[in-house]
């Protein structure tokens, strides 16, 4: 029986990664220190620097975990430790002259640096939290959500 839990297992994850590189990649991790998680698909997998993260994934720090993540537009986001944050909503596409980004801080801290949507299309970003949503307009700033 546990020989068939770990084929199953094996499949169901083979299959989750098959399908998460036909997605093209939102951004990577560039910086990684303690504990942090990246869940796509219902799959949670150990951060690791230079892994691609993807739209609809979700990041989460632990009590000693820090994570910088940089965007394809270049948007640099940082969480503190016990943070969660949905990367909602990315689209890059300036030859269509096509753009959104939307982030949702579930818990925790988060430093922004604005990227190139900002610049671009300054109505199209956003970050959620449980209490407000700030509309970003090419700047940097941290914001706390408490859990």
């Amino acid at each position: 029986m546990r020989g068939v839990f770990s084929a199953l297992f094996a499949i169901v994850c083979a299959t989750a990664l098959s399908a998460r590189a036909e997605e093209p990649a939102i951004g990577f991790v560039k910086t990684l220190s303690g504990t942090a998680t990246v869940n796509h698909g219902g799959i949670g997998i150990a951060a690791a620097l230079a892994m691609p993260v993807y739209e609809s994934d979700r990041l989460e720090t632990g009590a000693d975990g820090e994570l910088g993540i940089t965007f394809r537009d270049n948007t640099r986001i940082s969480l503190g430790p016990n943070s969660r944050i949905e990367l909602k909503h990315f689209v890059f596409k300036p030859a269509n002259e096509e753009y959104g980004f939307i982030l949702r801080l579930a818990y925790g801290t988060l430093e922004y640096i604005s990227g190139l949507t900002v610049k671009l299309a300054p109505d199209r970003m956003s970050i959620e939290t449980p209490s407000f949503t700030v509309g970003a307009r090419g700047t940097r700033f941290l914001v706390r959500a408490e859990k």
